[in-house]
């Protein structure tokens, strides 16, 4: 055999060793990536974090409820359904107990973690930039509050990202990657589309960039880029078409929660201060990205390789904060802790100024990239003690919203076999009794009385 035919059957040999080599490395970091974030969360829990707001365990009741009784809609309010398909199915399997719930959730949210630094990696990152943007991102105390807990901000965000993030790759890696990892990042934010309301204006986005990308293709690459167009899109259209099926037209879960709002007394009186409210609560929340940010955008985007990278995701998270900025100005937003709204813009600009800052750091030390590294490391370090050092107490631990008695007595009930229980709570309080108690069909929940939630709250009698 000559030598450039010896030649040439190595490479083959090598190509196929190396793409393993590299499913190996993804692997493990992916098990790493998944892992860290899950200890992080059972250590909040371990601290005495257990909810953000009564609405946690109102979630964990609509889904027992579905493992119980499954319907397509399972609560048919303005809540989106997949998390509540997911949590009911699992409960269904493993039981519905509190405490399924809550593991089922730390699971959900640590798997998905790695989707962002599996996009980073897809669009070309080196695995140590990729992991550092994924810990810059995610090793913040609300990154890790809303992992802990039974709802489903962490892993919207986690997809959200990641479909930004990886549907920006160029028209040309459909050719060398296929289309699955593309397909796979569009059903990423359709599953975060029913689940949460912000990433709409990002599938928005992200659905209109394929299709203007389409446009300017042929043949079977146009039908694939539209077809993911579609599949970006379908949630939200989906779940329109569902509400003026069920409902009162296609907004009417805007219409709920801006009624709702206003009830409470917490509707825009002010609107210019309403539009300013997000993009000042992302200075606030994580200062260690707003800041760098706005020095590294403009010479980021004259950077031909990260501007190709970057340029989409930005314009998502920029959507977002735009949509979430506007739906505040018309009382569609949260009604409360606003923070959990602007994970997913977080993520990404958190990605964003961790890759663009390691490429400026490294022109700057002269690519050494041990002192690369340990900047790295410390600029982790800082930011984690910037989010925790700034009066962020562990939500749900105040006297108001102190549940432990609640679930406490619900655990009772359930240990003791109650089958039928008569609940009259003092405002929300009983969601946390009901969750604990793990079968909420059974209970018949009186009109509340309006006082002060106290550990006596709600009075429950028992059949």
């Amino acid at each position: 055999m000559s030598a450039a035919k010896t030649s040439a059957a190595d490479d083959e040999d090598a190509a196929p060793a190396g793409a393993s080599a590299l499913q190996r490395t993804l692997v493990l970091d992916c098990a790493a990536v998944a892992g860290l974030y899950a200890l992080a969360c059972v250590l909040a829990r371990a601290a005495g974090f257990d909810h953000v707001s009564d609405d946690d365990f109102s979630r964990v009741t609509i889904a027992q409820t579905f493992a119980h009784a499954p319907r397509l809609d399972p609560t048919g309010t303005s809540w989106l359904p997949f998390p509540f398909w997911v949590l009911g199915g699992a409960m269904a399997v493993l039981g519905r107990s509190l405490a399924v719930a809550n593991a089922v959730s730390i699971a959900l949210a640590s798997i998905t973690a790695t989707a962002p630094y599996l996009a980073l990696r897809f669009v070309g990152l080196p695995r140590g930039r990729a992991l550092f943007a994924t810990a810059f991102a995610l090793a913040t105390p609300w990154c890790i509050w809303l992992g802990a807990a039974p709802v489903p901000e962490s892993f919207t965000a986690s997809l959200t990202a990641a479909a930004a993030i990886g549907l920006a790759a160029p028209r040309s890696d459909l050719g060398a990657s296929g289309t699955r990892p593309f397909a796979l990042f569009a059903l990423a934010i359709g599953a975060a589309c029913l689940s949460r309301y912000e990433p709409w204006p990002v599938a928005a986005v992200l659905a209109l960039t394929l299709v203007v990308r389409g446009a300017r293709s042929a043949g079977r690459e146009r039908g694939v880029l539209v077809g993911l167009a579609l599949a970006c899109a379908v949630g939200p259209l989906a779940w329109m078409a569902w509400n003026a099926h069920a409902h009162d037209g296609p907004l009417h879960f805007f219409r709920r929660v801006s009624t709702f709002k206003r009830a409470i007394g917490e509707g825009a009186t002010d609107t210019v201060d309403a539009l300013l409210s997000y993009p000042k609560l992302l200075f606030v929340t994580r200062p260690e990205i707003a800041i760098p940010f706005a020095f590294l955008v403009v010479p980021a985007m004259r950077d031909h390789a990260l501007r190709r990278r970057w340029a989409l995701p930005l314009a998502c998270a920029a959507a977002q904060i735009a949509f979430l900025s506007y739906g505040n100005a018309r009382d569609g937003a949260p009604a409360h802790h606003p923070e959990r709204a602007l994970l997913g813009a977080m993520v990404l600009l958190a990605a964003f100024v961790a890759d663009a800052g390691l490429v400026k750091l490294r022109e700057l030390v002269y690519d050494d990239r041990a002192l690369a590294a340990k900047t790295a490391a410390a600029c982790v370090a800082v930011a984690w003690v910037i989010s925790s050092v700034r009066g962020y107490d562990p939500p749900g631990r105040s006297q108001w919203d102190d549940r432990r008695e609640q679930i406490a007595r619900g655990e009772k009930l359930r240990a003791d076999g109650a089958s039928s229980i008569v609940v009259t709570p003092c405002t929300f309080e009983h969601f946390a009794l009901l969750a604990a108690y793990g079968a909420p069909e059974n209970a018949d929940v009186k009109p509340r009385t309006g006082a002060p939630p106290s550990a006596g709250c709600p009075d429950v009698e028992v059949r």
